[in-house]
């Protein structure tokens, strides 16, 4: 099982790594992607702001140029900036003089761009200009890109191009729409042969992007830097969500393995049990059949399944003194809910005779309905056997307690009667021979009178350790105060002469009993104390009481006296046993008449002694 459980275990665990490697590429595809996006829409923004610029910028030259264009060009001092232009030698009025004197030359709306581009383009950054694949100034050349686009112009393929390319090997956007003549181009251009509408060239702008992709650069580190963040605490929580799924895949793979066990051991408990287990469904059929149950029935669960539980009923069964209907077990079980508890049915066995047993119901509910039930039996065969031969015992036991208790009324009344005469005759012949008889005849005749009363004495004692139990009254609340009182008032002649100084703690408490019995109880004790006296010290006698945790009372007598070895602590509360070489007058009956009241009252008894340090007796009550 521990095998299976490990098997079980290591494919969770191999699953659940799989699954966490998936996670985390997945998180990093996902990532990824997500900064693939970004960045590339960083580059397409960087783009567009750059061409929107470019844009910004041609519609500010081409405005420049149309406003030129609309005044026919413009008229500027002539210097070293701006020489009359060579390629403008045509126009009669290119260079004139004002009244003043002052020398001025007509710049076209090229040569104007031209100078602007030169001379202010560092201020910001951007460069434009008016190309035609046949400038009139060769200094308007288009270079290649400009010529490749020109002509796409002239093919008419489209108005307007922008580009990512390189000028000087750093990148630019470049962007140029075609330009169309217009009336005043005729002015400068009539001589190429233009006339209005035609393609006559294109105004270009260039947009250098290094202070784009700087502010590009920047974001996309930004970008970088945040989805590292983002995939750092993905990973993060994968990872705390497997160590999470790691822990709770150990949990249930220990709860997994306590209810194995928990399965195992209920399944060798009931493979073990001594008790038949069946389960039955709502209509009383059989739905499971412990091993158990094979084992006392002799029928195995495939025999059995399926079938009525009344089946197993032997017909006529007798339960608690009433006939057996055959569904007593099932029905107050199945139709009330209620547990039940029958003794006496007879279950059918396999090739054996009806067996006698005690059945336990118990329902299985599905919310409120029930939905079957358990029933438990046990072989009660051997029970009611030993209840009969217990009758028999306690019939035998009852008979020779009346035998007993004629033999004791035998013993008190008619063998003490042949005693008093035995005895009597004999103190007839001391009194009336006593001249006649020698030191030795009188001395016999002490003797046998001193036997026989002795025995009346012990015979005595004898019918009352019978009559304990036989002739005790009922229990009552008792003053043991007023009790320790009367056992030593019967006792004071004997006190008296031992010279003992006998002590009793005030307010002993009270406890339930028979008041006579008690006083006999502590006036042997008490007796016993002063008989098993010390002979070198003075007698002293304790006697008190406390009331237990339990609330039972517990009581002691406690004396100086000789003391009781160990060894000998059970045997002295057995009927005749005499310890030691002491001699004292007694029976040997007094301490196993104490043990037998205490033992009718539900208590025990011990002593606490050693030879020669004196003896306390303890011994319990019910409060």
């Amino acid at each position: 099982m521990q095998g299976a459980i490990a098997d079980r275990t290591s494919r969770h665990f191999g699953r659940l790594r799989r699954q966490l490697i998936a996670a985390a590429l997945g998180w990093t595809v996902l990532v990824g992607g997500s900064l693939a996006w970004n960045l590339h829409n960083e580059q397409r923004q960087t783009l567009e702001l750059a061409t929107r610029e470019a844009r910004i910028h041609f519609n500010k030259d081409l405005a420049f140029r149309r406003w030129a264009t609309l005044h026919g060009g413009v008229y500027v001092p002539v210097d070293d900036r701006t020489p009359p232009s060579p390629w403008m030698a045509h126009i009669p009025d290119r260079d004139i003089t004002t009244q003043g004197g002052q020398l001025l030359t007509l710049m076209n709306p090229a040569y104007m761009l031209r100078q602007v581009m030169a001379e202010y383009a560092n201020d910001f950054g951007v460069r434009g200009r008016i190309t035609s694949l046949k400038p009139l100034n060769p200094a308007n050349a288009p270079d290649a890109w400009e010529a490749q686009v020109l002509r796409r112009f002239a093919a008419g393929e489209a108005d307007e191009i922008s580009e990512l390319t390189e000028v000087d090997g750093k990148p630019h956007v470049r962007l140029m729409r075609v330009m169309v003549t217009e009336p005043g181009c005729l002015k400068c251009h009539a001589g190429q042969d233009y006339t209005i509408g035609d393609v006559r060239g294109g105004i270009g702008v260039s947009v250098p992007l290094e202070g784009y992709q700087a502010i590009q650069l920047r974001d996309s580190r930004i970008q970088s830097l945040t989805h590292g963040l983002i995939w750092l605490v993905g990973l993060g929580g994968i990872g705390f969500g497997g160590s999470r799924a790691r822990r709770r895949m150990v949990e249930e793979v220990a709860d997994e393995a306590r209810l194995l066990e928990l399965s195992h051991q209920n399944q060798m408990i009931l493979n073990s049990a001594g008790e038949g287990i069946v389960g039955i469904d709502d209509q009383c059929r059989i739905t499971f059949f412990s091993p158990s149950a094979s084992r006392i029935l002799g029928w195995s669960a495939d025999e059995i399944m399926g079938h009525k539980f009344h089946d197993l009923i032997q017909p006529g069964s007798v339960v608690e003194g009433q006939p057996c209907p055959g569904v007593n077990t099932c029905c107050p079980t199945l139709v009330k809910g209620q547990g039940r508890q029958s003794v006496g049915e007879l279950l059918r066995r396999k090739d054996a005779p009806p067996l006698p047993v005690e059945v336990q119901s118990a329902p299985v509910l599905d919310g409120e309905r029930v939905a079957g039930a358990v029933l438990v039996f046990h072989d009660i065969s051997e029970r009611q056997e030993n209840e009969r031969r217990r009758h028999e015992l306690l019939e035998k036991l009852e008979r020779s307690n009346r035998d007993l208790q004629d033999f004791a009324y035998v013993v008190s009344h008619d063998l003490q009667e042949p005693l008093r005469m035995v005895s009597s005759y004999l103190g007839l012949i001391a009194r009336r021979y006593d001249d006649k008889l020698d030191e030795d005849g009188r001395d016999f005749i002490g003797f046998a009178v001193d036997g026989a009363k002795r025995m009346s004495r012990m015979i005595s004692d004898l019918v009352e350790f019978s009559r304990v139990e036989t002739r005790g009254a009922s229990f009552a609340p008792v003053d043991m105060d007023k009790v320790a009182a009367d056992a030593v008032a019967n006792l004071a002649l004997a006190i008296d002469e031992a010279a003992a100084v006998l002590t009793i703690q005030p307010g002993l408490p009270a406890c339930l009993g028979d008041r006579e019995q008690l006083v006999r109880l502590l006036q042997n004790l008490i007796s016993n104390a002063v008989k098993f006296r010390h002979p070198d010290r003075p007698v002293q006698i304790s006697v008190g009481g406390r009331i237990r945790d339990d609330g039972r009372r517990e009581y002691w007598v406690g004396d100086n006296g000789i003391g009781i070895a160990p060894e000998h602590h059970q045997r002295i509360f057995m009927i005749f046993q005499r310890i030691g070489n002491v001699q004292v007058a007694g029976t040997g009956i007094g301490l196993a008449v104490v043990k037998r009241i205490v033992e009718r009252h539900g208590g025990e008894i011990h002593v606490e002694s050693a030879a020669d340090q004196g003896a306390t007796f303890r011994f319990d009550l019910p409060g």
